[in-house]
């Protein structure tokens, strides 16, 4: 965790996962028992007394790189911090900004919204943290990466930069394979960029993956792209 410019070292899994629900729940007192079903998937009968040693050696950590941060409160914890301290605040608050930006036809700031938000991502989220808590959360920031990735290649795309969206929606389709949107960018990057034979091939991909993974047709969109090239129209 970066704490004041310096990293604070977090060890163990139930440690970043109280300072985790901590932090999503900031400025919120959480209640001990709360923290406990996520904590433990079968909470043993000392569970109480070891979110309370997890409080204390949080704050000691805290407390080390100069942070008086978790109060504790009636039945429960409250982590005190403003959403520029958190990073999927940031990242949220980014995505927002992106999406206005797009609607409002400001294609570069939407572009460098998006990408301040991916900026912000370090890998799995909840990678390592208590399963419970992970099944919880991952689905939300999961879909914050792909709205973030589908609004920085819509804008790539809308700025004529189809060699660096390709680059990126390469990478996009294999991180999510069921999104058919960034199939189609792919597809309208590639083809944008002079590559008809690859946008071809990747119509097929796309086709083949989703008959072969889902066993259904891919939707009319893919379809009618598909055909727009093999005409040698220009695809919307």
């Amino acid at each position: 965790m970066e704490v004041a410019a310096s990293r604070a070292p977090v060890a163990g899994i139930r440690a970043r996962s109280l300072l985790i629900l901590l932090l999503l729940h900031r400025n919120q007192v959480v209640r001990l028992d709360r923290l406990i079903e996520f904590i433990w998937e079968a909470p043993p009968a000392t569970a109480v007394p070891q979110v309370r040693n997890l409080v204390a050696e949080l704050r000691r950590v805290l407390q080390a790189a100069g942070q008086e941060i978790i109060e504790t409160s009636l039945g429960g914890y409250r982590l005190v911090a403003t959403d520029d301290e958190v990073d999927v605040a940031q990242a949220e608050h980014h995505v927002a900004e992106g999406t206005t930006a797009a609607a409002e036809g400001d294609h570069r700031l939407a572009l460098e919204c998006f990408g301040r938000s991916l900026a912000l991502w370090r890998g799995e989220p909840l990678g390592d943290v208590a399963p419970s808590l992970a099944l919880a959360w991952r689905p939300r920031f999961t879909e914050l990466r792909r709205r973030a990735l589908l609004g920085k290649a819509r804008s790539r795309l809308n700025l004529e930069m189809f060699e660096q969206a390709v680059i990126e929606l390469l990478d996009a389709v294999v991180e999510f394979p069921f999104e058919e949107e960034l199939r189609l960018l792919l597809v309208t990057a590639l083809y944008r960029s002079g590559r008809s034979t690859a946008a071809l091939k990747s119509c097929r991909d796309a086709r083949h993956y989703f008959l072969d993974e889902l066993g259904v047709d891919p939707s009319p969109a893919l379809r009618s792209l598909e055909v727009e090239i093999l005409r040698g129209g220009s695809p919307r």
